[in-house]
């Protein structure tokens, strides 16, 4: 018996050329995967490097400030909120004025020991009118003033006082409260009730401070805006022509 395998060698040729292309295409392939592989090597190892970088910039501890403050910035005003003692004051008068655009002065003024290197007050030049806000423990706990200010803007903080020396501002009483706004003649009954012995302190129409006069020598229209207790437990009472002399009204 006689086979023609002409057709079955054409059909084996083809399969064998096919297993070869694909013999050939597979490691090619391969290869080609073998080459990109170092390239996306590399471009990973850039992206964890930056990764890390901006995770390592997020968690580095950031230079602390120089200043007490955290500022905030509202729409016309600038609100500065007490979070620590002033440590180095002409460091954070620097830092201040380039943060701000404000010339401020960091002044020390006589306190009570629990006072010492905390921030108690301030005040503007000229008609810049600065608000001192406090909180329930009668502490200063942010100053408010306007984003421009006519003249230098005074911060006080406090420091050890000297035998004889009055202190430029106390914890605020909470008898304030009760009292602030009235006149002499409105206040004059419940003051007699707290102490006999009482210090008066008086700011004119300028903010012009004088201290220990006699109750007789004040403006009768002046308005009370601070009583509180000095060291010595002498009761100071403070009328001015200005409510807003120290601040937003009273704790």
């Amino acid at each position: 018996m006689t086979y023609d395998l002409s057709d079955f060698e054409e059909e084996l040729g083809r399969e064998l050329r096919a297993a070869a292309y694909r013999r050939i295409e597979a490691r090619n392939s391969k290869t080609l995967v073998r080459r990109l592989s170092p390239v996306f090597g590399v471009l990973a190892g850039i992206v964890v490097v930056a990764l890390a970088a901006v995770l390592i910039a997020d968690i580095r501890p950031q230079p602390a400030a120089a200043h007490p403050f955290r500022v905030i910035y509202l729409d016309t005003e600038i609100r500065l909120e007490i979070v620590d003692w002033v440590k180095d004051p002409r460091a954070a008068e620097q830092e201040l004025a380039e943060e701000l655009g404000i010339v401020i002065s960091l002044l020390a003024v006589p306190v009570p020991p629990e006072l010492i290197n905390e921030v108690g007050g301030a005040y503007g030049e000229g008609t810049t009118n600065v608000q001192v806000e406090f909180d329930d423990a009668g502490r200063s706990k942010a100053i408010v003033f306007p984003q421009r200010i006519d003249g230098k803007l005074t911060i006080e903080y406090g420091r050890e006082s000297q035998s004889g020396e009055r202190y430029a501002y106390t914890v605020a009483s909470p008898l304030c409260t009760e009292l602030w706004g009235q006149t002499p003649e409105e206040s004059a009954a419940r003051l007699s009730e707290l102490d006999a012995t009482i210090r008066y302190d008086m700011y004119d129409f300028g903010y012009n401070l004088s201290s220990d006069v006699s109750v007789s020598d004040i403006n009768p229209e002046y308005r009370l805006v601070d009583a509180t207790y000095l060291a010595d437990d002498r009761l100071l009472v403070v009328y001015s022509a200005n409510l807003d002399v120290l601040g937003d009204g009273c704790v």
